[in-house]
């Protein structure tokens, strides 16, 4: 069994059942038996599992590799689901992912699995938080900044095989949910303590527009991952003056900038984002007029960013022009 993040078509082996989630790989053709659910496209789910079908015979009889372009819960989730025996996917069961997934690429559940928040909270922080220390076990750089594309995909796969094998334990009742330990409460500090870094080394740009204003976080040069909630949180106070887009600056692993386009967490005006329609085709006809090598722009309807193999060409001010147009 093997579990790899990449967006490299090249790395995927031919040898294997590949069987993608969550994310497509730029250029791939799926061979006959390979399976592959991508819920990042107009119209797609609002998490990776429901649109999964459930378990079933899936499997031909080459070894199996997981695949997804970039490890969340969400990733893991669509992973686990996909491997657990029909009988142990109990109603229980099932909310359990599904709010994992919800915490995961929402920062929030829907009302039906309200009941389920604070666990899905402390579930997606405790996964985040189990990867800490695999960078030292593979014995990868300190500075992430040093990292080349292999240190990354090897992180980010050992992350996969974590996260995804830890929720088929809980499943089974062979081990406790991530955060049924506390192992994450004091990840809610962290995320505490980068809401003030943000705001203190002035990282929140808030940029006017013929619309309102849209928040900008600049997370550059900072040496660990910023959880969005601290972006989210540390704009908390002025939400209601914003517009409900929200962009993140970060460093691209081949250096230069690369963009996630996102959105504030229970704003209002939330739910009539979509930036399937356009928004995305547009930013990717931006991009490829400065630069015809790059790829594309993609996500799904409130999340998404830039190309994934090529650093963006666009300006913060580039972007922003064509979420006002």
């Amino acid at each position: 069994m093997r579990y790899l993040v990449t967006t490299n078509v090249d790395r995927l082996p031919p040898d294997h059942q590949i069987i993608m989630v969550d994310g497509t790989v730029p250029g791939w053709n799926p061979k006959p038996g390979d399976l592959h659910w991508d819920h990042h496209r107009p119209g797609g789910a609002d998490i990776q599992i429901d649109e999964i079908p459930l378990p079933t015979s899936l499997f031909s009889t080459l070894p199996l590799c997981f695949v997804t372009t970039m490890v969340d819960a969400d990733a893991c989730c669509a992973a686990a689901w996909v491997q657990l025996p029909r009988k142990v996917l109990t109603s229980e069961t099932i909310a359990r992912l599904k709010a994992i997934a919800w915490d995961c690429d929402h920062l929030m559940v829907p009302p039906e699995l309200a009941s389920y928040a604070e666990f899905a909270a402390k579930a997606d922080a405790a996964l985040k938080k189990s990867s800490e220390g695999i960078a030292a076990e593979l014995g990868l750089p300190h500075e992430r900044k040093e990292w080349t594309e292999a240190h990354w995909e090897a992180y980010s796969s050992e992350a996969f095989r974590r996260g995804t094998e830890w929720l088929i334990a809980a499943a089974q009742g062979d081990r406790p949910y991530p955060g049924e330990r506390g192992e994450a409460d004091d990840y809610w500090q962290q995320v505490e303590a980068d809401a003030r870094m943000l705001a203190n080394e002035h990282r929140i740009q808030m940029i006017k527009t013929n619309q309102g204003a849209i928040a900008v976080c600049d997370v550059r040069g900072i040496g660990h991952s910023v959880d969005p909630r601290s972006f989210y949180h540390a704009i908390q106070p002025h939400a209601h003056t914003l517009r409900p887009e929200a962009i993140t600056i970060r460093d691209h692993r081949l250096g230069g900038n690369q963009y996630t386009l996102g959105s504030i967490p229970l704003h209002p005006k939330q739910r009539l984002l979509d930036y399937t329609q356009g928004i995305f085709e547009r930013l990717t006809q931006a991009e490829q007029a400065r630069n015809p090598t790059s790829g594309s722009w993609g996500g799904r309807r409130t999340v998404g960013g830039s190309p994934w193999n090529t650093p963006s060409s666009l300006s913060i001010e580039d972007v922003i022009a064509v979420l006002d147009l």
